[in-house]
Protein backbone atom coordinates (compact mmCIF):
# COMPACT_ATOMS: atom_id res chain seq x y z
CA UNK A 1 0.00 0.00 0.00
CA UNK A 2 2.90 2.29 0.87
CA UNK A 3 4.39 1.79 -2.78
CA UNK A 4 1.10 2.23 -4.35
CA UNK A 5 1.13 5.85 -2.45
CA UNK A 6 4.27 6.97 -3.61
CA UNK A 7 3.20 6.13 -7.06
CA UNK A 8 0.53 8.23 -6.76
CA UNK A 9 2.18 11.30 -5.05
CA UNK A 10 4.73 11.00 -8.18
CA UNK A 11 2.71 10.32 -10.66
CA UNK A 12 1.53 13.66 -12.87
CA UNK A 13 -2.14 14.65 -12.02
CA UNK A 14 -2.23 15.43 -15.80
CA UNK A 15 -3.37 11.64 -16.31
CA UNK A 16 -5.66 11.20 -13.60
CA UNK A 17 -6.88 13.78 -15.31
CA UNK A 18 -7.74 12.51 -18.04
CA UNK A 19 -8.76 9.43 -16.68
CA UNK A 20 -11.66 11.34 -14.81
CA UNK A 21 -12.47 13.28 -17.94
CA UNK A 22 -12.85 9.84 -19.77
CA UNK A 23 -15.03 8.52 -17.27
CA UNK A 24 -17.25 11.14 -16.92
CA UNK A 25 -17.62 10.69 -21.12
CA UNK A 26 -18.41 7.69 -20.79
CA UNK A 27 -21.16 7.81 -18.09
CA UNK A 28 -22.37 10.77 -20.37
CA UNK A 29 -22.84 8.17 -22.89
CA UNK A 30 -24.71 5.34 -21.00
CA UNK A 31 -27.01 7.85 -19.19
CA UNK A 32 -28.04 9.63 -22.42
CA UNK A 33 -28.20 6.40 -24.71
CA UNK A 34 -32.06 5.78 -23.94
CA UNK A 35 -32.57 9.06 -24.92
CA UNK A 36 -31.28 9.61 -28.29
CA UNK A 37 -28.09 10.76 -26.88
CA UNK A 38 -29.79 13.77 -26.19
CA UNK A 39 -27.96 15.64 -23.41
CA UNK A 40 -30.61 17.84 -22.37
CA UNK A 41 -32.05 14.47 -20.94
CA UNK A 42 -29.46 14.84 -17.78
CA UNK A 43 -31.55 17.81 -16.86
CA UNK A 44 -34.44 15.81 -15.91
CA UNK A 45 -37.23 18.03 -17.25
CA UNK A 46 -40.77 17.01 -15.88
CA UNK A 47 -43.58 16.99 -18.41
CA UNK A 48 -45.66 18.87 -15.51
CA UNK A 49 -43.28 21.79 -15.39
CA UNK A 50 -42.84 21.35 -19.21
CA UNK A 51 -46.63 22.79 -19.05
CA UNK A 52 -46.68 25.36 -16.24
CA UNK A 53 -43.31 27.14 -18.12
CA UNK A 54 -43.91 26.47 -22.11
CA UNK A 55 -42.08 29.73 -22.95
CA UNK A 56 -38.83 28.47 -20.82
CA UNK A 57 -38.40 25.08 -22.50
CA UNK A 58 -36.39 24.58 -25.92
CA UNK A 59 -37.43 22.71 -28.77
CA UNK A 60 -35.91 19.65 -28.85
CA UNK A 61 -34.99 19.31 -25.22
CA UNK A 62 -35.97 15.72 -23.43
CA UNK A 63 -38.90 16.08 -21.30
CA UNK A 64 -40.05 12.72 -19.18
CA UNK A 65 -43.42 11.81 -18.55
CA UNK A 66 -43.34 10.41 -15.64
CA UNK A 67 -40.81 12.54 -13.19
CA UNK A 68 -37.88 14.69 -13.53
CA UNK A 69 -35.10 16.11 -11.27
CA UNK A 70 -33.68 19.17 -9.65
CA UNK A 71 -31.28 20.18 -12.96
CA UNK A 72 -34.50 21.44 -14.35
CA UNK A 73 -35.40 23.99 -11.27
CA UNK A 74 -31.80 25.36 -12.06
CA UNK A 75 -32.18 25.37 -15.97
CA UNK A 76 -35.69 26.92 -15.35
CA UNK A 77 -34.36 29.76 -13.38
CA UNK A 78 -31.23 30.45 -15.21
CA UNK A 79 -33.31 30.67 -18.13
CA UNK A 80 -36.30 32.62 -16.85
CA UNK A 81 -33.39 35.37 -14.91
CA UNK A 82 -31.38 36.26 -18.71
CA UNK A 83 -34.54 35.77 -21.05
CA UNK A 84 -37.57 37.55 -18.68
CA UNK A 85 -35.35 39.34 -15.80
CA UNK A 86 -37.27 39.87 -13.03
CA UNK A 87 -40.58 40.74 -14.50
CA UNK A 88 -41.74 37.37 -14.54
CA UNK A 89 -40.44 33.96 -12.56
CA UNK A 90 -40.73 30.68 -13.23
CA UNK A 91 -43.91 28.49 -11.50
CA UNK A 92 -41.57 25.93 -9.68
CA UNK A 93 -42.14 23.32 -6.80
CA UNK A 94 -41.16 25.32 -3.98
CA UNK A 95 -40.01 28.82 -5.28
CA UNK A 96 -38.13 30.26 -2.25
CA UNK A 97 -36.48 26.77 -1.14
CA UNK A 98 -34.91 27.05 -5.18
CA UNK A 99 -34.20 31.00 -5.87
CA UNK A 100 -32.25 30.67 -2.49
CA UNK A 101 -29.72 28.81 -4.65
CA UNK A 102 -29.06 30.86 -7.49
CA UNK A 103 -25.36 30.44 -7.86
CA UNK A 104 -25.07 27.90 -10.58
CA UNK A 105 -28.22 29.08 -12.45
CA UNK A 106 -26.36 32.76 -12.61
CA UNK A 107 -22.94 31.61 -13.38
CA UNK A 108 -24.53 28.66 -16.00
CA UNK A 109 -26.58 31.77 -17.31
CA UNK A 110 -23.67 34.13 -18.08
CA UNK A 111 -22.61 31.98 -20.46
CA UNK A 112 -25.27 30.28 -21.81
CA UNK A 113 -27.10 33.50 -22.53
CA UNK A 114 -24.48 34.47 -24.96
CA UNK A 115 -24.63 31.49 -27.30
CA UNK A 116 -28.11 30.28 -26.70
CA UNK A 117 -29.90 28.36 -23.75
CA UNK A 118 -30.45 25.22 -26.20
CA UNK A 119 -26.60 24.90 -24.84
CA UNK A 120 -27.34 25.07 -21.40
CA UNK A 121 -26.73 21.39 -21.09
CA UNK A 122 -23.32 21.34 -22.65
CA UNK A 123 -22.38 24.92 -20.74
CA UNK A 124 -23.10 23.60 -17.37
CA UNK A 125 -21.84 20.23 -17.36
CA UNK A 126 -18.87 22.03 -18.63
CA UNK A 127 -18.43 24.40 -15.94
CA UNK A 128 -18.78 21.76 -13.44
CA UNK A 129 -16.47 19.66 -14.55
CA UNK A 130 -14.22 22.76 -14.86
CA UNK A 131 -14.75 24.11 -11.74
CA UNK A 132 -14.06 20.78 -10.44
CA UNK A 133 -10.83 20.08 -12.19
CA UNK A 134 -9.52 23.45 -11.08
CA UNK A 135 -10.55 22.67 -7.04
CA UNK A 136 -9.14 19.60 -7.20
CA UNK A 137 -5.72 20.86 -8.32
CA UNK A 138 -5.79 24.06 -5.68
CA UNK A 139 -6.14 21.09 -3.45
CA UNK A 140 -3.46 19.18 -4.75
CA UNK A 141 -1.12 21.93 -4.30
CA UNK A 142 -2.43 22.40 -0.83
CA UNK A 143 -1.38 19.15 0.87
CA UNK A 144 1.82 17.77 1.95
CA UNK A 145 4.01 16.22 -0.36
CA UNK A 146 3.29 12.78 1.23
CA UNK A 147 -0.70 13.23 0.97
CA UNK A 148 -0.77 14.23 -3.05
CA UNK A 149 -2.42 10.83 -3.67
CA UNK A 150 -5.98 11.68 -1.35
CA UNK A 151 -6.39 14.46 -3.64
CA UNK A 152 -7.41 11.67 -5.99
CA UNK A 153 -9.92 10.59 -3.83
CA UNK A 154 -12.15 14.10 -4.01
CA UNK A 155 -11.38 14.24 -8.00
CA UNK A 156 -12.91 10.91 -8.47
CA UNK A 157 -15.59 11.57 -5.48
CA UNK A 158 -18.83 9.83 -6.64
CA UNK A 159 -20.85 12.61 -4.75
CA UNK A 160 -19.86 15.04 -7.00
CA UNK A 161 -19.32 12.73 -10.29
CA UNK A 162 -22.70 11.93 -9.80
CA UNK A 163 -23.77 15.65 -9.13
CA UNK A 164 -22.06 17.13 -12.06
CA UNK A 165 -24.08 14.41 -13.97
CA UNK A 166 -27.51 15.55 -12.55
CA UNK A 167 -26.40 19.09 -13.32
CA UNK A 168 -26.93 20.15 -9.87
CA UNK A 169 -25.10 22.49 -7.74
CA UNK A 170 -23.69 19.72 -4.96
CA UNK A 171 -20.06 20.13 -6.47
CA UNK A 172 -19.81 23.64 -7.20
CA UNK A 173 -20.73 24.40 -3.81
CA UNK A 174 -17.40 21.73 -2.78
CA UNK A 175 -15.62 23.50 -5.48
CA UNK A 176 -15.93 27.07 -4.31
CA UNK A 177 -15.24 25.62 -0.69
CA UNK A 178 -12.06 24.66 -1.95
CA UNK A 179 -11.49 28.05 -3.54
CA UNK A 180 -12.50 29.89 -0.53
CA UNK A 181 -10.38 27.96 1.64
CA UNK A 182 -7.21 28.54 -0.97
CA UNK A 183 -7.59 32.53 -1.26
CA UNK A 184 -8.15 32.24 2.48
CA UNK A 185 -4.40 30.63 3.04
CA UNK A 186 -3.34 33.97 0.95
CA UNK A 187 -4.84 36.16 4.17
CA UNK A 188 -2.92 34.68 6.67
CA UNK A 189 -6.15 32.06 7.10
CA UNK A 190 -4.32 28.23 7.47
CA UNK A 191 -7.48 26.62 8.69
CA UNK A 192 -6.10 22.77 7.99
CA UNK A 193 -2.10 23.56 8.35
CA UNK A 194 -1.71 23.03 4.57
CA UNK A 195 1.58 22.79 2.30
CA UNK A 196 1.59 26.72 1.40
CA UNK A 197 3.81 29.61 1.22
CA UNK A 198 2.37 33.06 0.52
CA UNK A 199 3.28 34.78 -2.55
CA UNK A 200 3.02 38.24 -2.15
CA UNK A 201 2.47 39.31 -5.29
CA UNK A 202 -0.57 37.00 -5.53
CA UNK A 203 -1.92 38.17 -2.45
CA UNK A 204 -2.02 42.04 -3.61
CA UNK A 205 -3.96 40.65 -6.60
CA UNK A 206 -6.29 38.90 -4.54
CA UNK A 207 -7.97 41.71 -2.91
CA UNK A 208 -10.41 41.67 0.05
CA UNK A 209 -13.21 42.57 -2.44
CA UNK A 210 -12.40 39.19 -4.43
CA UNK A 211 -12.46 37.22 -1.29
CA UNK A 212 -15.65 38.56 -0.25
CA UNK A 213 -17.87 37.70 -3.77
CA UNK A 214 -16.15 34.28 -3.72
CA UNK A 215 -17.61 34.15 0.20
CA UNK A 216 -20.93 35.26 -0.79
CA UNK A 217 -20.98 33.05 -4.07
CA UNK A 218 -20.45 30.26 -1.64
CA UNK A 219 -24.25 31.16 0.04
CA UNK A 220 -25.65 32.10 -3.20
CA UNK A 221 -24.98 28.05 -4.60
CA UNK A 222 -26.17 26.72 -1.15
CA UNK A 223 -27.43 28.46 1.34
CA UNK A 224 -25.50 25.73 4.16
CA UNK A 225 -22.79 27.67 2.55
CA UNK A 226 -23.45 30.16 5.56
CA UNK A 227 -22.14 26.65 7.52
CA UNK A 228 -18.86 27.37 5.72
CA UNK A 229 -18.63 30.77 6.90
CA UNK A 230 -19.70 29.93 10.34
CA UNK A 231 -16.94 27.95 10.79
CA UNK A 232 -14.41 30.57 8.87
CA UNK A 233 -15.36 32.95 11.40
CA UNK A 234 -15.28 31.13 14.60
CA UNK A 235 -12.03 29.98 13.72
CA UNK A 236 -10.54 33.90 12.89
CA UNK A 237 -12.13 34.79 16.09
CA UNK A 238 -10.78 31.89 17.83
CA UNK A 239 -6.93 32.99 16.26
CA UNK A 240 -7.78 36.49 17.10
CA UNK A 241 -7.34 37.32 13.21
CA UNK A 242 -10.14 40.22 13.86
CA UNK A 243 -9.64 41.65 9.66
CA UNK A 244 -10.49 38.34 8.40
CA UNK A 245 -13.20 38.36 11.33
CA UNK A 246 -14.90 41.48 9.62
CA UNK A 247 -14.37 40.34 6.22
CA UNK A 248 -16.21 37.16 7.04
CA UNK A 249 -18.90 38.65 8.74
CA UNK A 250 -19.61 41.74 6.57
CA UNK A 251 -20.25 38.68 3.56
CA UNK A 252 -22.67 36.79 5.55
CA UNK A 253 -24.40 39.68 6.54
CA UNK A 254 -24.45 40.78 2.79
CA UNK A 255 -25.75 37.57 1.50
CA UNK A 256 -28.35 38.18 4.33
CA UNK A 257 -29.50 41.35 3.03
CA UNK A 258 -29.55 40.26 -0.30
CA UNK A 259 -31.97 37.31 0.26
CA UNK A 260 -34.09 39.08 2.12
CA UNK A 261 -34.48 42.63 -0.29
CA UNK A 262 -35.24 39.75 -3.11
CA UNK A 263 -38.30 38.50 -0.68
CA UNK A 264 -39.43 41.60 -0.14
CA UNK A 265 -39.04 43.20 -3.65
CA UNK A 266 -40.66 40.69 -5.86
CA UNK A 267 -43.58 38.68 -5.61
CA UNK A 268 -43.85 34.88 -7.27
CA UNK A 269 -46.17 31.92 -6.67
CA UNK A 270 -44.77 29.97 -3.84
CA UNK A 271 -44.62 26.65 -5.95
CA UNK A 272 -46.52 23.74 -6.16
CA UNK A 273 -45.80 22.08 -3.49
CA UNK A 274 -43.93 24.83 -0.94
CA UNK A 275 -41.76 23.17 1.82
CA UNK A 276 -40.33 24.56 4.75
CA UNK A 277 -37.57 22.97 6.81
CA UNK A 278 -39.63 21.44 8.98
CA UNK A 279 -41.17 19.18 6.02
CA UNK A 280 -37.57 18.07 4.89
CA UNK A 281 -36.69 16.19 8.22
CA UNK A 282 -38.29 13.05 10.27
CA UNK A 283 -36.68 11.17 13.26
CA UNK A 284 -33.59 10.34 13.36
CA UNK A 285 -32.60 7.45 11.18
CA UNK A 286 -36.45 7.21 9.99
CA UNK A 287 -35.75 8.11 6.57
CA UNK A 288 -33.58 5.84 6.02
CA UNK A 289 -35.52 2.67 7.64
CA UNK A 290 -38.74 3.83 6.25
CA UNK A 291 -36.59 3.99 2.31
CA UNK A 292 -35.93 0.15 2.67
CA UNK A 293 -38.28 -1.53 -0.16
CA UNK A 294 -37.51 -5.07 -0.69
CA UNK A 295 -40.60 -5.99 -3.19
CA UNK A 296 -39.33 -8.52 -4.85
CA UNK A 297 -36.57 -10.88 -3.75
CA UNK A 298 -36.37 -12.39 -7.49
CA UNK A 299 -36.27 -8.69 -9.49
CA UNK A 300 -32.56 -8.54 -9.49
CA UNK A 301 -32.60 -4.69 -10.06
CA UNK A 302 -34.78 -4.08 -7.60
CA UNK A 303 -32.76 -5.88 -5.00
CA UNK A 304 -29.41 -3.96 -6.10
CA UNK A 305 -31.20 -0.69 -5.64
CA UNK A 306 -31.82 -1.29 -2.20
CA UNK A 307 -28.77 -2.28 -1.29
CA UNK A 308 -27.25 1.04 -3.18
CA UNK A 309 -28.06 2.61 -0.26
CA UNK A 310 -26.32 0.80 2.11
CA UNK A 311 -22.46 1.66 1.45
CA UNK A 312 -23.79 5.09 1.96
CA UNK A 313 -25.47 4.35 5.39
CA UNK A 314 -21.67 2.88 6.03
CA UNK A 315 -20.52 6.13 4.35
CA UNK A 316 -22.60 8.11 7.18
CA UNK A 317 -21.75 5.70 10.25
CA UNK A 318 -17.91 5.79 9.61
CA UNK A 319 -17.96 9.89 9.09
CA UNK A 320 -19.62 9.40 12.71
CA UNK A 321 -16.42 7.41 14.19
CA UNK A 322 -14.52 10.09 12.47
CA UNK A 323 -15.92 12.81 15.29
CA UNK A 324 -13.22 10.67 17.50
CA UNK A 325 -10.33 12.94 16.16
CA UNK A 326 -11.33 15.87 17.65
CA UNK A 327 -8.59 16.67 20.21
CA UNK A 328 -9.08 20.69 21.16
CA UNK A 329 -11.55 23.68 20.00
CA UNK A 330 -9.89 24.25 16.82
CA UNK A 331 -10.80 20.38 15.69
CA UNK A 332 -14.18 20.76 16.98
CA UNK A 333 -14.44 24.46 14.77
CA UNK A 334 -13.69 21.95 11.64
CA UNK A 335 -15.92 19.92 12.58
CA UNK A 336 -18.96 22.27 12.26
CA UNK A 337 -19.95 21.38 8.29
CA UNK A 338 -19.45 17.40 9.51
CA UNK A 339 -21.79 17.92 11.92
CA UNK A 340 -24.03 19.44 10.09
CA UNK A 341 -23.91 16.92 7.40
CA UNK A 342 -24.48 13.93 9.94
CA UNK A 343 -27.07 16.35 11.26
CA UNK A 344 -28.74 16.73 7.67
CA UNK A 345 -28.46 13.37 6.53
CA UNK A 346 -29.45 11.90 9.69
CA UNK A 347 -32.72 13.56 9.95
CA UNK A 348 -33.55 13.70 6.20
CA UNK A 349 -36.64 12.59 5.60
CA UNK A 350 -37.72 9.19 3.67
CA UNK A 351 -37.79 11.18 0.23
CA UNK A 352 -34.19 11.85 0.56
CA UNK A 353 -33.54 7.93 1.20
CA UNK A 354 -35.29 6.89 -1.67
CA UNK A 355 -33.01 8.33 -3.96
CA UNK A 356 -29.55 7.57 -4.58
CA UNK A 357 -28.93 10.47 -6.21
CA UNK A 358 -30.40 13.15 -3.52
CA UNK A 359 -29.13 10.99 -0.42
CA UNK A 360 -25.72 11.04 -2.62
CA UNK A 361 -25.58 14.28 -2.87
CA UNK A 362 -25.48 15.67 0.83
CA UNK A 363 -21.99 13.99 1.33
CA UNK A 364 -20.23 16.23 -1.44
CA UNK A 365 -18.37 18.27 0.91
CA UNK A 366 -17.72 15.82 3.03
CA UNK A 367 -15.15 13.90 1.13
CA UNK A 368 -12.62 17.05 0.56
CA UNK A 369 -13.35 18.07 4.31
CA UNK A 370 -12.03 14.43 5.20
CA UNK A 371 -9.19 14.87 2.99
CA UNK A 372 -8.01 18.35 4.69
CA UNK A 373 -8.35 16.83 8.37
CA UNK A 374 -6.70 13.57 7.13
CA UNK A 375 -3.49 16.35 5.82
CA UNK A 376 -3.99 18.31 9.07
CA UNK A 377 -3.33 15.55 11.69
CA UNK A 378 -0.48 12.45 10.53
CA UNK A 379 -2.19 10.54 12.76
CA UNK A 380 -5.60 11.03 11.52
CA UNK A 381 -7.86 7.84 11.35
CA UNK A 382 -10.54 8.28 8.29
CA UNK A 383 -11.94 4.72 9.47
CA UNK A 384 -11.75 4.16 5.36
CA UNK A 385 -14.48 6.16 4.81
CA UNK A 386 -12.31 7.58 2.10
CA UNK A 387 -11.65 4.02 0.50
CA UNK A 388 -15.30 3.08 1.02
CA UNK A 389 -15.95 6.43 -1.53
CA UNK A 390 -13.99 4.25 -4.27
CA UNK A 391 -16.30 1.48 -3.51
CA UNK A 392 -19.17 3.81 -3.87
CA UNK A 393 -17.73 5.22 -7.15
CA UNK A 394 -17.71 1.49 -8.23
CA UNK A 395 -21.44 1.08 -7.20
CA UNK A 396 -22.73 4.58 -9.18
CA UNK A 397 -20.80 3.55 -12.51
CA UNK A 398 -22.48 -0.35 -12.15
CA UNK A 399 -25.71 1.35 -11.25
CA UNK A 400 -25.53 4.08 -14.54
CA UNK A 401 -24.49 1.13 -16.54
CA UNK A 402 -26.54 -1.71 -15.72
CA UNK A 403 -28.97 -1.07 -12.78
CA UNK A 404 -31.19 2.55 -13.54
CA UNK A 405 -33.94 1.91 -15.75
CA UNK A 406 -35.09 4.15 -18.61
CA UNK A 407 -38.41 6.43 -18.56
CA UNK A 408 -40.49 7.72 -20.70
CA UNK A 409 -40.09 10.95 -22.81
CA UNK A 410 -40.66 13.18 -25.16
CA UNK A 411 -38.68 15.64 -26.85
CA UNK A 412 -40.10 18.91 -26.85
Amino acid sequence: MKKFKNFLNQINFIYMITIYIFLLLCLVFFKTKSYEFNISSLIGIWKGFAELNPTLIEKGFIVYNDGGYDGQFFYLISKSLFINGFDTFPILDSFYLRFNRLGLSLLSGTITSVFGFKYYPYTTLSLLTVFHIYSFFLLHKLLSYKNKYLSYFYLFSPFALNSNLLLVADSLFTSFVVISIYIMNFRGVNFFNTNFTENKQTYKILKSFFTFLILIFICLIRESGIIILVSFFIICIYQKDFKNTILIFVAGLSYFVLITIFKLTFKAYLGTNPLGFLDLIDYPLAGFYNSIQFNSFTDAKNILRELAKFPIFMFFLLLILNIKNIKNIKDFILYIPVFFILFTVGVGEVGYWLSFDNISRMFTLSIVWLILLKNKEEQYNDYYALLLSFFILILLVIRIMYIKSPMLYMIY
